[in-house]
């Protein structure tokens, strides 16, 4: 009997197909990324995720903690003040500032962008930070350098941005 069962096995293992199934991506008329296994697109290898058992993660030795490198300050950290008015519409959609960093920002190293001393942004290796859904009036920013650690070291000077509650049309350049 578990011969039988043993030839059945490698006859069926033999006859069914491996289910590689092909994966295709294409991007519709909206803009948006659509995996699907027509082809309408174009062919992509996609791997599953690899997965640790509990028991394959408590056999592996742990991390030793790195050490944080030592933090050299910068000559000067600033964001570059905008040269047009922001109107309502503009810090409701987002308004992108340029975070300027002499010598530039090194890898190791972080932003964040801090609005009437709130954090606003999360920590980027990043040279342009977005302030998204400001009100109208006035708001003062400030771009901070976090290290390997996540400590904050240096600051920017603070800068004033000024957002009007006039839509585009009505804000009058000099």
């Amino acid at each position: 009997m578990t011969l039988w069962a043993v030839v059945l096995w490698l006859l069926l293992t033999a006859v069914i197909p491996d289910a590689h199934a092909a994966v295709y991506r294409h991007t519709d008329a909206q803009g948006n990324t659509v995996w699907s296994d027509r082809p309408s697109g174009t062919r992509a290898q996609v791997r599953a995720p690899r997965v640790l058992s509990p028991a394959k993660a408590a056999s592996e030795p742990a991390a030793t903690p790195s050490v944080p490198a030592v933090f050299i300050p910068y000559q000067r950290v600033s964001l570059k003040p905008r040269a047009a008015a922001v109107t309502f519409e503009q810090a409701r959609l987002g308004i992108a500032l340029r975070v300027e960093t002499v010598p530039p920002l090194r890898a190791s190293d972080r932003v964040q962008l801090m609005i009437n001393g709130r954090r606003h942004q999360s920590p980027l290796a990043s040279r342009v930070l977005v302030a998204m859904g400001l009100a109208a009036g006035r708001h003062d920013l400030m771009a901070e350098v976090l290290d390997s650690a996540g400590k904050v070291r240096q600051r920017s000077p603070i800068m004033t941005l000024e957002v009007l509650a006039a839509t585009e049309s009505q804000v009058i350049s000099p």
